[in-house]
């Protein structure tokens, strides 16, 4: 990247090539990031003086906007009073208009805002820009993890580097000595100037030729930080603490390795690694928070905890844990589904088994020994809004909650697959019979099939045969193992009140005869699963079924009227 001060275009105009730096963030490590790079701006020729800063707009107490009072006072009043950001630091409220000119993007925002501001930027950056993330956390989406510097990148088109360290902002604002990392992908060059953007003094920053690993260790310890507050919470001892970090150090290790093969073992023992996870223990907010929940007995919601003792900061720890779980979970599935798909010269016909394995997972959650008391059914009391999961500990319900929603993020893709295979089949069947009554967008395909039909129109109909019979025993594979699931996940479900039986009752008479039958089908299965008997003839008796049945059908119901309002 060229940071010369002025050029000239083939037209002879003058065109300003100085590196404009925006700040996309105004929190407390928004606003020290501010005064680092606004001081570094001011000294570097091949940088604009002005800095701006994008503020997620507030109202203050005194009726003041939070832009206003930043460019009227040079302090964020909010985040980081009484420290000065820069003279050339301005505030401004307009993502877009305080990103347009700029070709040096730096992201610091609460993980949970980037897929937000990525896609309200999207198609917004122009020419050469380049970027870098010091935001701590990750997404996980249905095909697995992703980075926040990898979701900047994908989204916006630009390279993302990476900088953490052993950095609380409040420290870093007063000017006491800390040091950061710098992860790269691509250019050694890239990295040493954001390495002279931010070093200071009191700031020394080191580039590491490693993004995914910088980004973990920043993202991770977090989790370990929480681990440390329930330690100091329980006054449990400095041992215990200090087993904790180590023990959080090894697991962040393994799990980076496990997410990218390619991190590096050094880039622990930088900053961004053993110190940061030392720091964060010590005194970082995740930490802090953490102890009070513990204190508290578990009593206090850490969305609360957040609310009193971080002033609008946001807690990255709790929301990380999650998505490390999720991303685990995730690895562990994909794993078991691959090992446990049936042998199959074609691969594709059955794929793997994710539903079994969440099947057994479910199973596995609810059988450990942790249930709690129930309400007895009938109550007349209002009946709780947590429909799954009731009777058990809130930790548990959080797990099973967590396990069915990764459940449906992993079967989005084979879902799409069965439905483009399906589509395939009936214009191959269609065109069999030289009726299609579907559009084609793939023309070359449609060639392909005409031609075969053409040439050899017997060894075509196999083939329709083969395929349409492949995606029936998948679809039914897919069906059973569903059910399976349905059926372990309702076991977890409270007793059901006698209004929400009298609805289910009443949504049930109204379903059109193809799905009665499947509803006759559902309590059969269960019947014949449960040991009891029953005949051809089913009669819905709402109030004879148990509890788990009753889910079941509550279940398929709302599950036909969201695919009739779709289709509506």
């Amino acid at each position: 990247m060229s940071h010369a001060k002025s050029g000239e275009d083939a037209n002879g105009e003058c065109h300003d090539s100085k590196s404009r730096v925006t700040i996309v963030g105004s929190g407390s490590c928004g606003s020290v990031a501010a005064k680092l790079v606004a001081s570094n701006a001011l000294k570097l020729p091949s940088f604009h003086d002005e800095v701006r800063m994008w503020v997620f707009e507030e109202v203050l107490p005194n009726g003041e906007k939070l832009t206003d009072v930043i460019n009227k006072t040079n302090e964020n009043a909010n985040y980081l009073p009484g420290i000065k950001l820069g003279r050339n630091v301005v505030a401004d409220p307009d993502l877009e208009n305080a990103v347009k000119e700029a070709n040096m993007l730096v992201f610091v925002t609460p993980h949970q805002f980037m897929d937000g501001i990525c896609k309200k930027l999207k198609g917004k950056i122009k020419g050469e820009v380049e970027a870098i993330s010091l935001v701590k956390g990750m997404e996980v989406k249905k095909e697995g993890p992703c980075m926040i510097s990898n979701l900047i990148s994908k989204e916006l088109g630009i390279n993302c580097c990476v900088l953490m360290g052993a950095n609380i902002a409040n420290e870093i604002a007063v000017e006491k000595f800390s040091e950061a990392t710098v992860g790269y992908r691509e250019s050694r060059e890239i990295a040493d100037t954001w390495v002279q953007l931010f070093s200071t003094p009191y700031f020394m920053v080191t580039p590491v030729h490693d993004v995914e690993g910088v980004e973990l260790c920043g993202t991770l310890k977090n989790v370990v930080a929480i681990a440390a507050g329930f330690v100091d919470g329980l006054e449990m001892g400095n041992n215990t603490k200090a087993a904790i970090m180590r023990i959080g150090l090894r697991e962040m290790k393994a799990l980076s390795k496990l997410l990218f093969p390619s991190v590096k073992d050094s880039t622990f023992f930088e900053s961004c690694g053993v110190a940061d996870v030392i720091t964060t223990c010590l005194g970082g907010r995740n930490r802090r928070v953490a102890e009070a929940f513990a204190q508290s007995g578990g009593k206090r919601s850490f969305d609360e905890l957040e609310a009193e003792m971080l002033e609008g900061q946001k807690l990255q720890g709790v929301s990380t844990a999650r998505e490390v779980y999720e991303t685990l979970n995730h690895c562990a599935m994909t794993k078991r589904a691959a090992e446990e798909a049936p042998p199959s010269t074609d691969s594709s016909t059955t794929g793997p088994n994710f539903l079994g394995c969440y099947r057994d997972q479910v199973a596995e959650l609810l059988s450990q020994e942790e249930r709690l008391p129930h309400h007895e059914d009938g109550d007349t009391k209002k009946p709780s809004t947590e429909i799954i999961g009731a009777g058990i500990s809130s930790l548990k319900r959080e797990k099973l909650k967590a396990l069915l929603r990764q459940c449906v993020t992993d079967l989005i893709p084979g879902v799409d697959e069965m439905q483009s295979r399906a589509r395939s089949m009936l214009l191959m069947s269609q065109l069999s019979n030289k009726k299609p009554s579907i559009s084609v967008t793939n023309e070359e395909v449609e060639d392909d099939i005409q031609l075969l039909l053409k040439s050899d129109p017997r060894l075509f109909k196999e083939i329709v045969k083969k395929h349409t019979d492949d995606v029936l025993t998948s679809l039914n594979n897919m069906q059973q193992q569903a059910e399976k699931l349905l059926d372990n996940v309702a076991t977890s479900c409270r007793p059901m009140s006698r209004d929400e039986k009298r609805d289910l009752q009443r949504s049930i008479k109204e379903l059109p005869g193809g799905n009665l039958k499947r509803i006759a089908e559902i309590i059969k299965d269960h019947r014949a699963a449960s040991g009891k008997a029953f005949s051809d003839e089913v009669t819905v008796n709402l109030e004879e079924e148990d509890n788990t049945m009753l889910w079941r059908l509550h279940f398929y119901v709302a599950a036909v009227k969201s695919a009739r309002k779709l289709a509506s």
